[in-house]
């Protein structure tokens, strides 16, 4: 008995460590074609970043905002990591609902002024 507790174990822990399996989608493959080019480049194509947050020595990202009130080409798909708590739901006493954002947050990492990785999350990046 004890075996299959240990077997379950490890076989829950290789699920857990599989991707997720979303599949890739043409933003993310938009941002892999920035990994290995300069800051300068980024900046050139992007503008200026929102926010800096040095990381280390040399290393520090680069992160863009993005907020809409109507989706990119009406596209309401939404985010696939979005959770959603009822338990938060706060009641709008009779006042009229905000209007929807739509948003995407992009992080480069930039080392040595070139980008080596990135991360996005949101429902609205393209």
């Amino acid at each position: 008995m004890q075996k299959f507790i240990y077997l379950s174990a490890g076989i829950l822990l290789v699920a857990a460590c599989q991707n997720v399996g979303y599949s890739r989608s043409a933003y993310q493959e938009k941002l892999e074609n920035t990994v290995g080019k300069s800051a300068a480049y980024l900046y050139g194509s992007w503008g200026q970043p929102q926010q800096i947050i040095p990381v280390a020595d040399n290393t520090y990202l680069a992160v863009y905002y993005s907020a809409e009130s109507q989706p990119v080409a009406d596209d309401y798909q939404p985010y696939a990591g979005e959770l959603s708590y009822a338990a938060m739901a706060v009641p709008n006493y009779g006042l009229p609902l905000p209007p929807p954002l739509f948003y995407c947050k992009t992080a480069f990492v930039i080392r040595n002024n070139i980008i080596t990785d990135f991360n996005f999350n949101g429902d609205d990046c393209y």
